[in-house]
């Protein structure tokens, strides 16, 4: 048993068409749209894009559904089948858009599901897709769901609700393809629209940082994964973590094709690739398994998104793809973005990331809160600095997170801030009781811990106020340069 979905494109109108059938049910059910997406720690409301939703009885009688709340549809006993239609314009990489070039889709964002069972597999067929080898343009499909092609048409399966809304797909007759294999595991990179200058040396890249990360974790999560580029020749930069593939969208075609753009492509797909254990399986309790029925805010974020940043950019230059000097100038930005925040002075990390639910990613009012990226970011350049002292360099942040891959991540178990914590007791052989007081739950200022924990890495870290009263930082190696090891 299984839900049926059935997606057509309206190209012109920029519009899907959803047409589902459940699994029959005796009794009165609801028929639910998720109200957040993973990757986002905010209210979506993606029922605004909605435009009406059906039931289908079975003698064939179709009625419009009234609304349960917000974002779920009373459905009557007897009726199985529903539709509705959905509208796709916004083209980011966690969004949902169609066009003539394009067709991509972020079920998080449209796909509904029956909220009594959400055990149910899904078998998606893209009705007006055709995928013939034929057609000198013909379309690719690019997604981590196992699909096959049945009389022409694509037909995609997930295994419940929790794997399909992390499952986005991009088709496209404009999709460049390459691949690479790193230790068993398949890697996939799908290129939309505009390719990067350089193939050759970006997907090198992408091996030299896939190799960094696993040697590290020592195990991948997953037999196979997607990296889905969109690169629009339109202004755009994003990037969303997925539990078997990333969507990373940037443009226009000009910043793509440049240097700057290259080495912010490489740094998000880094950050989205330490997703894949970090977020995707190392998860907060509060995200496990996902509720996308209402907000579910943790104070974790600073794990979730703050280590990631901070791990993202550090593999970098463990790889190779950056020099010291490198990763000095990523380090340098990510402090500026943090002495320039007044807000992590009045609001701790720990209550941003709950927060983050009330504002979302917008500023907000000025001086109010703290970034999970940047602070969290901060926190975690902290936490390694601190292991490698207590340890003699013989562990880091790095070994804690291995760890935290094998006793939370593999299984599945929901992560507390206790947890968290503990394990960084443990590989450091001493507690960081003050981090976690003064950093993390706490909003004492950063500055003079940062100068000592560069200068146990062998570098000298300085600041000044320019012109327009922001601080500007210096960030330069001494003797041994020797930056932060992973």
């Amino acid at each position: 048993m299984s839900v049926q979905v059935t997606v057509t494109r309206d190209v012109a109108a920029q519009k899907l068409h959803f047409d589902a059938t459940f699994p029959a049910s005796s009794a009165p059910w609801t028929l639910q749209l998720p109200t957040w997406r993973p990757g986002r720690y905010e209210l979506a409301n993606f029922a605004q894009y909605v435009m009406w939703v059906k039931g289908t009885a079975a003698d064939g009688t179709e009625t419009r559904l009234s609304k349960s709340d917000l974002h779920s549809w009373h459905v009557p006993a007897g009726v199985n089948r529903v539709s509705w239609l959905f509208h796709a314009d916004i083209l980011n990489a966690g969004s949902t858009c169609v066009e003539s070039d394009l067709f991509y889709v972020n079920p998080v964002n449209c796909f509904m599901y029956d909220a009594s069972r959400p055990d149910l597999p899904f078998e998606i067929r893209l009705a007006d897709l055709t995928l013939a080898e034929d057609e000198a343009s013909r379309w690719a499909l690019a997604t981590a769901l196992p699909w096959t092609v049945e009389e022409g048409t694509p037909v995609m399966r997930a295994r419940d609700v929790q794997h399909v809304m992390d499952a986005p797909w991009v088709a496209s007759p404009k999709l460049w393809h390459d691949s690479y294999r790193e230790q068993g595991v398949d890697f996939h990179v799908w290129v939309h629209d505009t390719l990067p200058a350089d193939p050759t040396r970006f997907m090198s890249e992408h091996v030299a940082f896939t190799r960094a990360q696993l040697s590290h974790f020592g195990s991948f999560p997953t037999e196979e994964y997607h990296f889905l580029y969109l690169f629009p020749d339109r202004e755009v930069r994003h990037g969303v973590e997925h539990e078997d593939s990333t969507v990373i969208a940037l443009g226009p075609a000009e910043r793509v094709k440049s240097e700057e753009g290259h080495m912010e492509i490489i740094g998000i797909a880094s950050h989205e690739l330490y997703h894949a254990w970090n977020v995707k399986r190392i998860r907060p309790a509060e995200w496990t398994p996902y509720d996308f029925t209402q907000a579910c805010p943790s104070e974790l974020g600073y794990i979730a998104e703050g280590v990631t940043t901070y791990m993202g950019d550090l593999f970098l230059f463990e790889a190779g793809v950056v020099d010291l000097q490198g990763w000095c100038g990523l380090m340098t930005k990510l402090l500026e973005r943090h002495l320039n925040n007044p807000g992590r002075l009045n609001m701790s990390v720990a209550a941003s990331s709950f927060d983050t639910w009330l504002d979302g990613y917008r500023l907000g009012v000025h001086g109010r809160k703290g970034s999970i990226y940047v602070e969290g970011a901060v926190l975690a350049f902290l936490c390694d600095c601190r292991i490698m002292a207590a340890t003699d360099g013989q562990a880091s942040l790095s070994t804690a997170m291995r760890l935290l891959w094998e006793r939370f991540g593999r299984p599945r178990k929901g992560l507390e801030a206790s947890d968290f914590w503990d394990v960084l007791e443990e590989v450091a052989g001493e507690p960081l009781d003050d981090l976690r007081r003064d950093h993390a739950e706490g909003t004492e200022d950063t500055w003079q811990p940062l100068v000592d924990a560069m200068a146990t890495q062998g570098l000298a870290l300085s600041k000044r106020v320019d012109d327009k009263d922001l601080t500007r930082v210096s960030l330069t190696p001494q003797s041994p340069p020797a930056p932060p090891m992973a």
